[in-house]
């Protein structure tokens, strides 16, 4: 075999062409991968986003009716309590 500037020419030009086509190759199944992963992640977002609005209402409705169970002792209370109160020895001097 004889080794001379056409030889070297020729393979360089080979192995950038193998260099390039296969970072290429690697970086399209990076891509892949990635976009895999982000859609993934989006899926568990959503997941968790659902259950968390599925938690706050659920803590909105107990919310509500422990209020509804109250609120008609505080309107009681309200009725019940003086709206003005009178002046004591206290106060007075």
């Amino acid at each position: 075999m004889i080794i001379d500037a056409k030889t070297i020419i020729i393979t360089l030009v080979i192995v950038l062409g193998a260099g390039i086509y296969g970072l290429k190759f690697i970086r399209q199944f990076a891509l892949q991968i990635a976009q895999e992963n982000h859609d993934a992640v989006v899926a568990m977002d959503q997941q968790e986003e659902q259950q968390r609005l599925k938690k706050e209402r659920a803590a909105d409705a107990a919310a509500a009716a422990a209020f509804a169970k109250v609120e008609p002792i505080l309107k009681v209370a309200s009725i019940d309590e003086p709206t003005s109160k009178s002046p004591t020895a206290e106060e007075s001097a």
